[in-house]
Formats: structure tokens, sequence, C-alpha cells
């Protein structure tokens, strides 16, 4: 018979499928960073002999949030969640895309340090998934999905008990691997993209150029070195990553901040709206190729 513990685990698991991603739960139970449920979902899916479960006044939070009755955290559901209890994003159903039409991908890279495996729509709405053991990181693709209305599934398996250096740089690397394979020849698209996003005193601007030519300007300049336990060097290997692989020319200028959760968000939020931009077909283009040269891969 299951615990307490191990039922409120499963219901919190089964809310996260629920709202379609961990963000979107904290949104929805009056949270202004989510960095906390990310955080219990790493420490319930370790499952530390004598570690502490849900907390009555969360599991309250919860049920409010998402409209249950009073006790339904602990409840056993029918169960779509294996009977183990773990609560991880891979127990967490996968996005379908296979039936979705559009420019769909997926691509899957493995290394000795690294097993990723990422699933993307461009012409999405903006859902997303992640599994890839990082809390920080996984709230920062979040705003790259609901920003460039990309539909986006990464799972990750990576040496994090080294440090999350080669998970973050991989991810990017894949991710890039993904959008290049998913824009094809890029024949009437629109190319270039840019947004300026402001959050409190920070404001950033990122600027896109599909252009078949790898190349990044970066000028974020971090007030602190760690967002929580996110080292925010790693910011930059992903992007490197990500642009090498992609193929686009990406300028990020972070203009103003001093809370660098504010700095990494306007970054990640501009480069999500700008990728939309660049990536949507102009239908005043109607299928040509936004290049003199005729071609955006040689």
């Amino acid at each position: 018979m299951k615990t307490k513990k191990e039922i409120r685990n499963e219901n919190f698991n089964r809310l996260i499928e629920e709202a379609g991603s961990i963000s979107e739960l904290a949104r929805r139970c009056g949270y202004e960073n989510p960095a906390s449920l990310y955080q219990l979902r790493v420490r319930l899916n370790k499952q530390e002999e004598g570690s502490r479960g849900i907390t009555n006044t969360l599991s309250a939070k919860l049920e409010s949030g998402m409209g249950k009755p009073r006790g339904w955290m602990d409840i056993p559901q029918e169960s779509t969640v294996g009977s183990s209890g773990t609560v991880s994003g891979s127990s967490v159903s996968a996005i379908d895309m296979s039936n979705a039409s559009g420019r769909v991908v997926t691509v899957t890279r493995n290394t000795n340090e690294t097993q990723i495996t990422i699933s993307l729509n461009l012409d999405g709405t903006g859902r997303s998934r992640f599994d890839t053991g990082v809390p920080f990181l996984e709230h920062m693709l979040d705003q790259i999905a609901r920003h460039s209305l990309i539909d986006l599934d990464i799972s990750c398996k990576g040496d994090l008990h080294i440090d999350d250096h080669h998970t973050v740089e991989d991810i990017g690397i894949t991710l890039g691997q993904a959008l290049k394979q998913a824009l094809g020849d890029k024949a009437g698209i629109r190319r270039y993209g840019h947004a300026y996003v402001p959050l409190d005193e920070a404001l950033s601007r990122v600027v896109i150029d599909l252009s078949g030519r790898p190349g990044l300007v970066y000028n974020l300049n971090f007030t602190r070195a760690w967002i929580g336990k996110f080292d925010v060097d790693l910011f930059s290997e992903f992007f490197h990553g990500l642009v090498n692989h992609s193929m686009m020319t990406l300028h990020i200028d972070n203009l103003s901040g001093y809370n660098a959760h504010h700095q990494a968000e306007t970054v990640f939020k501009a480069f999500g709206r700008a990728l939309r931009m660049a990536v949507e077909h102009d239908p005043r283009m109607a299928g040509q190729m936004p290049s003199t040269k005729g071609t955006l891969t040689a």
C-alpha cells in the first residue's frame, strides 16, 4: 500500500502533466518564480532516505491553483504514472508531435557525457516539456518555447555528478542541430528577427540572422556568478553550441539590469521572440529564398 508521501508525489506529477509544464503549474498556483517547484521535482526524484515530502501547505496551494477539491493530493488516482512514485520530467508524457503538420523534427545526440533527444515543431503553439536535471536551465528553455511559439520537448541524461557544463552545452548543440534540420533550405522565411524585452530593471536586446554563417556576439555581464545553484558562465556555452550548430548569427546584448535572474530571463525571452520572427514564413516572399545569393545553406 502506498504511503501518503508516495501518493502526493504521484499527484504532483499529474498536476505538472495537466498544466503542461512546471512553469505553468507555478503560474496557476501564484508563484512569481517557478524555481522552487523545479527544485522540488529534483528533490522528489532523488527519493533520498528520510527526505521531506510535499507539505500540507504546499498541497493545499497546488489543489487551489489547479481547481482540485480539498484533500485531492492525498487521494490515489487512476494510475497513469509508474508505481514507484518517481517524479521526473520523463514520467510526464512527451509532447505528441506525430500528427503535427509543419516543420517538425526529432534529433538524438549521444556521447559518453550526455544522451539527448530533442523534438520541436517550429509551427507549434509554445508547448514544452523538459527532463534535463538542471532546473534553472529548464526555466529558461520554457521562455524560449513560450515566446517563440515553438513546441519543444527535451530529454537529457548527463553527467551531473561532475557538474552541469556538459549537459547545458550539449543541449545547446542539439537544439542547434534540430533548428537547422527543421528550417531546411529556409525558402520563404523572414530570416531576420529582433526583440527588446524588459523585466523590471533589466532590459535585453537579441538580434538573429539565419544566415548559414555561425557567429555569436555575447555582451552579458552578470552581476553575480551563480543564480541559485546555476553557474551563469554556462549560458555562454549554451549559446555558442546553439549558434555553431544551427548556423545562425546571434547578437545578445544585456542593456541594463542588476538582478542576475532578470538579466538571464530577459535574454531568453528576447531570444524566443526574435526566433519566432526569424523562422516565420513571410507571405510576401512566396517561397523565395531570402538572399541574393540564392541559398542560405551553402
